[in-house]
């Protein structure tokens, strides 16, 4: 939840019974979480006006999915209770995402007829931009669906739905990357940067930069094999179609993991963009507060070495990171609070 409440950075919601609770990381750094009914939060808490909002959003909606909460989160953005940077990044972004509705669905149309008629054939943008264009894409289908046993209405509904599912994540051969492709490469240089600098610092932060750059490496290697899974699907439309129903499951599946595996980072990117040109103090602050809620992907989604790994490095975190200090009273810290606001602007 990107609340801008210092004490619930890091929480997470999730379904409950037809309800929502709240996840609260132990303020200590010990293994743990409070629970808390969701409808609660404000009598618990000191809320900023923002987070009222939010919370009320997220509560109508029953917003228990990454996807669900960003949607409530780029409504209540938009009103600029978080501020008016972070306003107007919102809307940018909900332009952003309808852009890109257009775009991979004239890339799945375009890979398509390419593919199946040995790039004899062509669809061009123009094909997507109006009902006539949609008309006449549909019969540039028709004259290859036989290839996959398809009439040319089934085959374009099929991409239509393909499209659909490919949202947030896009396919390999946009001119340029979805939100959270953007995501992926974001987490992989904020690891080389962080992990960079916890190479020269020597304060007491330097094995926090470390972990979060370690963090950062494991969540980006994870999320790019399940893009490698829907990218093959892209390479290989012919047996994406024939198998449609197995396929639909297995996109569906790998979207899910990538919305799962990069929830959260956006804020903790953006955190350590506003701190790397800053003074060193600031910057050793910043990564006390970003390893405090690392979202580290839970060991149980992954097999062999890789979850040892995680195991070890989530035992790392509590050795590491000390109580949260000024967070825990739950009091609006001032020059906190517009930190927090700043960097919910930065977040993709």
């Amino acid at each position: 939840m990107p609340f801008t409440t210092p004490i619930i950075v890091g929480a997470r919601v999730r379904g409950r019974a037809g309800d929502l609770e709240l996840v609260v990381p132990n303020p200590s750094g010990a293994k743990g979480n409070y629970i808390l009914q969701w409808k609660s939060l404000p009598e618990v808490f000191t809320l900023t006006v923002h987070d009222r909002v939010l919370h009320r959003a997220v509560g109508e909606a029953l917003a228990s999915t990454p996807d669900a909460v960003r949607r409530a989160t780029l409504k209540t953005a938009s009103t600029g209770l978080a501020g008016p940077a972070a306003a107007k990044q919102a809307k940018a972004m909900l332009k952003d995402e309808e852009d890109f509705k257009l775009l991979i669905n004239f890339s799945l149309l375009a890979e398509t007829v390419a593919q199946l008629s040995g790039g004899e054939l062509q669809i061009t943008l123009a094909h997507v931009q109006s009902d006539t264009g949609r008309q006449q894409a549909k019969l540039i289908l028709a004259r290859v669906a036989h290839k996959v046993k398809l009439e040319g209405n089934e085959l374009y509904a099929h991409l239509e739905e393909w499209s659909d599912l490919l949202g947030s994540v896009g396919s390999p051969k946009l001119p340029r990357p979805p939100r959270l492709r953007r995501m992926r490469t974001r987490i992989e240089e904020f690891a080389n940067s962080i992990g960079s600098w916890s190479e020269v610092d020597k304060s007491e932060a330097s094995p926090l930069g470390a972990l979060a750059s370690l963090v950062a490496r494991e969540t980006a290697a994870l999320a790019s094999e399940h893009f490698d899974a829907i990218d093959a699907h892209v390479a290989k439309v012919d047996q994406t179609i024939l198998n449609w129903e197995k396929a639909r499951a297995d996109l569906e599946l790998n979207v899910s993991r990538i919305a799962w595996m990069l929830d959260g980072w956006d804020m903790l990117v953006a955190m350590w963009e506003d701190a790397v040109l800053k003074p060193a103090f600031d910057q050793q602050a910043t990564v006390q507060e970003l390893a405090r809620i690392l979202p580290i992907v839970p060991e149980e989604e992954v097999t062999g070495v890789r979850r040892d790994k995680l195991r070890d490095i989530g035992v790392q975190r509590r050795k590491l990171v000390k109580p949260m200090e000024d967070w825990v009273s739950g009091s609006i810290d001032a020059d906190l609070r517009t930190r927090l606001e700043r960097y919910k602007a930065k977040a993709a």
